[in-house]
């Protein structure tokens, strides 16, 4: 039960900002719960219920910013990373995919911080697809699948509630692939952990709505800075807690 109240919050806290920035849950939550004894198993289990159930309530509340073209090129590409990202689980190290995620992560928020021109044009279908695939495959090894999209949605200067829907469509697409992909694919044992599941979702829940109540009121620039900052501050997390 202590772990359980120790996820809980642990969840609840990354909500916020997740609610905040459209992203970012799984990012702060995996190394606060690694760091607190939880198995990345359970870690990965959490992150994506509580993903797919958080942005379905935003993906209905935004609905009207949602570029659906996008979100279904960017969800169907993430099952065949997600499929293969399973069957990576079975040949590398748990302790070798935490870091190079992490590591991963870092790379994709300096890259946001380059500089884009100032009329920047929407990404090609292809380079949409392919980063999909990425982000299918980090969420069945690490659930850290944001991002890959996150730097590509930000390259693409996409105003906030834009920004937030399309992540939290292809959040939902992604997660319910992720899951069923681990439920029927590995060991994972997610009925097992439905009291941890169902404490971290009404967290999550929870903190989410006061999180997305803060992203309508941030300026543009604001949330664009607080984002890059997130992803690289949560990528060095990652790394320090492997």
């Amino acid at each position: 039960m202590g772990l359980i109240v120790i996820a809980a919050l642990c969840v609840a806290a990354a909500s916020v900002i997740g609610g905040a920035t459209g992203f970012g849950t799984a990012l702060i939550a995996t190394p606060l719960m690694l760091t607190a004894g939880i198995g990345l198993p359970e870690t990965v289990a959490v992150n994506l219920v509580v993903a797919l159930v958080t942005r379905v309530g935003v993906t209905v509340q935004l609905r009207r910013h949602i570029t659906w073209r996008r979100v279904a090129v960017l969800g169907a590409a993430s099952v065949p990373g997600a499929w293969l990202g399973v069957r990576t689980l079975g040949l590398l190290p748990e302790q070798h995919l935490q870091p190079a995620a992490g590591a991963i992560t870092v790379l994709c928020g300096l890259a946001m911080a380059l500089p884009t021109t100032h009329h920047a044009r929407p990404p090609s279908a292809l380079v949409t697809a392919t980063v999909g695939a990425i982000g299918g495959y980090l969420s069945t090894t690490t659930s850290l699948n944001g991002p890959p999209v996150v730097l590509l949605l930000g390259r693409a200067r996409l105003p906030p509630l834009a920004f937030i829907a399309d992540l939290a469509g292809y959040f939902v697409v992604t997660s319910v692939v992720a899951l069923t992909l681990l439920w029927t694919g590995t060991g994972i044992d997610l009925p097992g952990l439905a009291p941890l599941l169902l404490v971290c979702t009404v967290a999550g829940v929870s903190a989410n709505q006061l999180g997305i109540a803060i992203a309508r009121r941030l300026p543009t620039h604001v949330f664009r800075s607080a984002v890059i900052a997130l992803v690289v501050v949560a990528g060095l997390l990652t790394i320090v807690t492997a």
